[in-house]
């Protein structure tokens, strides 16, 4: 079974650089309505109201093979999922779901930022891509915000954002989505925020 990624609040935030230190226009402590005790901490130190747990890479999954990496040097918190995706078929037939553990109102502000980099591709650029989108979890699956990110072969941190079009009330996630090609891509510590259109804005 997966392990679950234990990350301190202050290691989770540790890569936002000067954005995570104190000034003036530094906001309030609130948490999202609904969010659970133990993430208060990381909430506080965003700007955006977050809507899943950084600490967890125990994501659904379905269509690919995934192995969890755990290495020291690994940023955001040591660890991440390698995904491996056969030969190119529809973008769906691959994916991971990050949920959202709080309530989407239309008209929101999206925003997901996750650690990355490709290990091997078919690609002629030997980059990997991966399609990213908001949606509900149930049929007939509606979601927003649908975007192809090109992952490269260095770590980096990868944002998308979008305005909600319709509400997620229930059984939100992040659609990660691999099958446009077959690649090893590395995810790491992912988090999901709404207010902003920048994790670490």
């Amino acid at each position: 079974m997966l392990k679950i990624l234990a990350i301190s609040a202050a290691l989770a935030i540790s890569l936002a650089g000067p954005v995570a230190a104190q000034d003036d226009d530094a906001p309030e402590p609130r948490n999202t309505r609904g969010l659970p005790g133990h993430l208060h901490a990381i909430d506080d130190m965003l700007r955006g109201g977050l809507l899943n747990d950084p600490t967890d890479l125990n994501w659904e999954h379905y269509g690919l093979g995934r192995d969890l990496v755990v290495d020291e040097s690994y940023p955001g918190g040591g660890a991440a999922l390698r995904i491996a995706m056969g030969p190119a078929t529809e973008v769906y037939a691959g994916g991971v779901n990050i949920p959202l553990l709080a309530r989407v109102n239309r008209g929101e502000q999206l925003t997901i930022g996750f650690f990355a980099r490709t290990i091997e591709s078919s690609a002629s650029n030997g980059n990997g891509r991966v399609s990213v989108r908001f949606q509900i979890n149930e049929p007939p699956y509606a979601g927003y915000g649908d975007t192809v990110l090109e992952i490269g072969r260095e770590w980096g941190f990868y944002e998308v954002t979008s305005e909600a079009e319709r509400p997620i009330r229930r059984n939100g996630i992040v659609a990660l989505q691999f099958g446009l090609q077959e690649q090893v891509v590395e995810i790491g510590q992912a988090i999901v925020v709404t207010g902003t259109r920048s994790v670490f804005d």
